[in-house]
């Protein structure tokens, strides 16, 4: 067998450039993200309120009841829905509202998130007389007829509430301990295998 020929001999084999690799690590971290965000159930995405103070707030009452903060959390224990009566899905998880709402010994605290949209203000401030006479009529009548599960029954008409409790979309559920720490978070409509799963026995540890 004859050797390397004169043009060959004496040369080494060419290593690829290192910025070669970049776009390629590049592009396998992003599959890899895209893999994690799509197969990740967005009802579990982790609250970083979990274990902190519910945000301060405080909200009128709907119809001229007392303006409710958040220290009134303290020395019960709390679930507070965000919900509209625009949301389908407020609608579907409702009646098992209804059902917590008969547990003795909690504060169901509702807190109607940006009722009025704003397509429907026409430039108006949420705040304004006119904008909230409208979202408490229609939040009256919403709970007539679908049943009033809330003791606490509050307007948050700008949305900022709901904001400080990191709301992607309505409904969301919290539990609220008697500390006023924020225990449990649920996006999306409360389905009967939550409540028996994890809402109903997470309350009953919380209760003294």
């Amino acid at each position: 067998m004859s050797g390397p020929g004169p043009a060959t001999a004496g040369l080494q084999p060419r290593s690829m450039p290192r910025w070669v690799f970049v776009p390629l690590g590049l592009f396998l971290c992003l599959v890899v993200f895209l893999a994690v965000g799509l197969n990740r159930n967005p009802k579990e995405i982790p609250s970083p309120l979990i274990g902190q103070p519910a945000p301060a707030f405080a909200l009128p009452g709907v119809g001229g009841a007392a303006v409710f903060n958040s220290d009134q959390f303290k020395g019960q224990v709390s679930v507070v829905n965000l919900w509209a009566t625009w949301c389908a899905g407020c609608r579907e998880e409702h009646p098992l509202l209804m059902a917590l709402s008969k547990q003795p010994g909690l504060q169901m605290v509702g807190i109607n998130y940006k009722e009025m949209q704003a397509s429907e203000l026409s430039g108006a401030e949420p705040m304004a007389p006119e904008s909230v006479q409208k979202a408490t009529a229609r939040n009256q009548a919403w709970l007539q007829k679908h049943g009033q599960a809330f003791a606490v029954n509050l307007l948050d008409m700008d949305g900022r509430v709901g904001m400080d409790f990191g709301v992607y979309g309505l409904p969301e559920t919290y539990v609220v301990d008697r500390a006023g720490v924020v225990r449990f978070k649920h996006a999306g409509a409360l389905t009967p295998e939550v409540l028996q799963q994890k809402l109903l026995p997470l309350l009953r540890s919380l209760q003294p």
